[in-house]
């Protein structure tokens, strides 16, 4: 783990606490084994190039899992693929060691009933989706006016009450609970976009006071804050990982189809 440890801290730990709640600790133990290996096998292809670039060559992964019990593989099958959560975690972890994600990457699961070991994995170099001729640049554009229309949260993953959220106020929360209570049961925090307690396994990952977003209407600027959350706060634009420090009150600016991450939970900013 010598390009990413803290990621794949974080990664495991979520893993672990999902795994553990659904299939019990001896399960959750042998699978995170698994996972582990799969990580550092992938971590091993990272090639350093120049001026020390991080470069991850492969485009398409398929992993084979491999068990002669039926019941096993169903349990691989429930672990890794399902909501793509091994692909996500691989994202994470090549966005956390410096690399872009290639274009068009995608990881296959599948299990199988013999092998030499307990996993293989296959490494393709697949030919990205044609995009369209750039644009002729243009001026950039003024800072948006106050009155322009509101920006939006969709929910990506994670369970909430509604699919998007409209940000009409100049702080909007996001958490776990809808409210926080001190000692003496007083109202110190109310969420506005809120994760359901024992929703999934991505909300598990969503700390009751995680995270809030100020918008600043002279300038129509939108930063995100993370407010010293269990599982951290991060951005994922154009295939690059940004994480936002836990405390800091100036937060990062948020930009047109970001990926905010709380946790496991994501949510994408529209504006």
């Amino acid at each position: 783990m010598s390009f990413f440890s803290e990621v794949e801290k974080t990664i495991e730990r979520t893993f672990r606490k999902w795994t553990e709640r659904a299939f019990g600790p001896a399960q959750s133990d042998e699978l995170l084994l698994v996972h582990r290996a799969i990580l550092e096998e992938i971590e091993a292809k990272i090639q350093v190039v120049q001026r020390g670039q991080r470069l991850f060559p492969y485009n398409y992964l398929r992993v084979r899992l491999v068990s002669p019990e039926a019941d096993r593989r169903a349990v691989f099958q429930a672990a890794f693929a399902q909501e793509r959560r091994l692909e996500n975690d691989i994202r994470d972890s090549l966005a956390g060691a410096g690399c872009k994600v290639p274009a068009g990457f995608t990881v296959d699961v599948e299990t199988v009933e013999d092998g030499a070991k307990g996993f293989a994995i296959e490494y393709e170099i697949r030919e990205a989706p044609a995009t369209l001729e750039p644009a002729p640049a243009s001026p950039p554009e003024p800072p948006p006016a106050a009155s322009a229309a509101p920006a939006r949260l969709i929910v990506a993953r994670g369970k909430t009450a509604h699919g998007s959220y409209t940000i009409e106020k100049s702080q909007t929360n996001l958490g776990r609970m809808q409210e926080l209570t001190d000692s003496r049961q007083h109202v110190i925090r109310r969420n506005d976009v809120v994760f359901e307690e024992e929703g999934d396994e991505a909300n598990a990952t969503v700390s009751r006071a995680h995270a809030h977003i100020r918008f600043n209407a002279p300038t129509g600027e939108y930063r995100i804050c993370d407010d010293e959350s269990e599982y951290g706060t991060r951005i994922f634009r154009e295939g690059r990982s940004i994480e936002v420090p836990a405390g800091n009150r100036r937060g990062e600016r948020l930009r047109a189809g970001d990926e905010i991450y709380l946790g496991r939970a994501c949510l994408r900013f529209e504006q």
